[in-house]
């Protein structure tokens, strides 16, 4: 019995460890990228008297960093990697980043969806994979999409609309007076929308005619989602078009530092 209360106690001792060493490791990596952000190089010695840690675990909590697309490695230390933001994705390309990540939250956007909602797609490759999960129906599905319109269109969700206005080819996306003014008129229950970036109580976006199109449908529904992956978490992009405090809450995937969910939760709710 004594032995079995010890095995009991010790698994909940390492269970603790493992939770703090957790955390210490999220508090590292935050600071880090705040450090590369601030000086745009620094180096792992600087790192390493900073953080009070070993060089080893300065170049594994680097190479984390490098690996979700926060910094740049470079001979010493890291620098900040090239801003990806400051040149659009196009369609395809956006494709081939973050697959696993997109398909986590489109399964997550799916079982969000009931019987008989009016749903409001935007573009992005994310939202695009939704139609691959999706398991109720009949729905009505408004997008301004092409994309996401052409997946949708393969099955029978009962009513599938389709916003025009002047075409972002780069995105597949309708915007502009025309698509604002259709908009304008609608009310959903609930609004997916895709990001470029997260910051503090801001989302943000690449074009400013896609974030003024996102703001008003956002406006108009019940339930206000914004869709974005980890790597996209407190980054900014050209155009910041709807506060987070608005009713909104944030879908992303499982790879989402805590630290970065408790600074997103003082805005809004984080469903990963």
């Amino acid at each position: 019995m004594i032995n079995l209360l010890k095995k009991q106690l010790q698994t909940k001792t390492n269970n603790l460890l493992k939770e703090v060493f957790i955390l210490l490791k999220d508090q590292r990596l935050e600071t880090i990228q705040k450090l590369v952000n601030t000086h745009g190089i620094i180096g792992v010695s600087d790192l390493t008297t900073e953080l009070d840690v070993t060089e080893m675990t300065i170049r594994r909590d680097l190479k984390s960093l490098e690996e979700e697309g926060l910094i740049q490695r470079v001979h010493g230390g890291a620098k900040l990697p090239e801003n990806l933001s400051e040149k659009e994705l196009s369609h395809s390309e956006k494709q081939e980043i973050n697959i696993s990540e997109k398909m986590y939250i489109a399964k997550i956007i799916a079982s969000l969806i009931e019987s008989d909602d009016t749903i409001f797609l935007g573009p992005g490759t994310t939202i695009e994979l939704v139609c691959d999960y999706l398991e109720v129906v009949p729905m009505r599905i408004i997008t301004n999409s092409i994309h996401v319109f052409n997946k949708f269109k393969k099955i029978d969700i009962h009513d599938l609309i389709l916003i025009g206005g002047s075409y972002r080819e780069r995105t597949g996306a309708f915007v502009g007076s025309i698509a604002n003014r259709a908009l304008s008129d609608l009310r959903v229950k609930k609004a997916f929308i895709g990001v470029n970036g997260i910051n503090r109580n801001m989302a943000f976006t690449s074009n400013e005619e896609e974030g003024t199109t996102q703001s008003i449908i956002l406006d108009n529904a019940q339930k206000k989602y914004f869709v974005a992956d980890h790597s996209k978490v407190a980054k900014e992009d050209f155009y910041g078009f709807y506060k987070l405090n608005e009713k909104t809450t944030l879908i992303t995937d499982n790879k989402l530092f805590s630290t970065k969910k408790e600074e997103i939760e003082r805005f809004t709710k984080v469903i990963n």
